[in-house]
């Protein structure tokens, strides 16, 4: 029997529901972004792109190449209030088709919405995101 931390599960954008209710990400470069000053110093500090500033700016909002997901259905629920519908997400198809998690509590990375205990997804290659990873698109009302 499969238990809940076998999923994720992500509130779909328009654009992803037109496109047949598949994951796109807002941006395609690499999942690295330079540290802005003031927000990213923290020591120690580096000086040049790194993941875990894309991750801090993923966390404030900017568009990056992650697909924001959450293990927790009624989290994903409460994103999909203007949408309305949802992926259920494998956990255990995401490393053959080449994509990475970033669990964001475990990152050092901090949290704007800590009950989400968002999980960062990114593509490791350029090719498009594979429909075999999600197990259900849920419609809600």
């Amino acid at each position: 029997m499969k238990s809940e931390q076998d999923y994720l599960y992500r509130a779909l954008r328009k654009e992803e529901i037109e496109a047949g209710c598949v994951l796109i990400p807002k941006q395609q470069r690499a999942f690295q972004d330079w540290p802005m000053l003031g927000l990213d110093t923290t020591l120690p500090f580096y000086l040049g792109p790194a993941e875990k500033y894309a991750i801090n700016h993923h966390q404030r909002g900017q568009e990056t190449r992650g697909i924001s997901t959450t293990p927790i259905f009624e989290r994903a629920k409460y994103y999909a209030s203007k949408n309305k519908t949802i992926v259920k997400i494998s956990r255990r198809k995401l490393k053959k088709n080449n994509i990475k998690e970033i669990i964001v509590e475990e990152s050092g990375s901090f949290k704007i919405v800590p009950e989400d205990h968002e999980v960062i997804l990114i593509k490791l290659d350029d090719e498009p995101w594979s429909v075999d990873i999600i197990e259900e698109v849920i419609r809600i009302e």
